[in-house]
């Protein structure tokens, strides 16, 4: 896989045969730019379920941790 998208090439071949190299560059800039942000709102939405599965993996630890020496003492007491 190539650095560069075949369309960001074809922007840099266009721009160099039309002498618009530095206003094709500024494209290619903004091009990526939106890519960026793009990505980060995605991966944002990506993690955030695994976030709320991990806190309730923990607030399980924590409940559990709390009840059952609760459980365990209402066991000893019936006995």
């Amino acid at each position: 896989m190539g650095l560069f998208t075949p369309l960001v090439i074809q922007m840099l071949r266009v721009g160099d045969e039309t002498g618009a190299a530095d206003e094709m560059l500024d494209e290619v800039a903004i091009y990526y730019e939106e890519e960026v942000d793009y990505d980060v709102r995605n991966m944002g939405a990506l993690i955030e379920p695994i976030l709320v599965v991990a806190l309730g993996f923990m607030v399980l630890i924590l409940a559990l941790g709390v009840f059952l020496p609760m459980w365990d003492l209402i066991q000893v007491i019936q006995h």
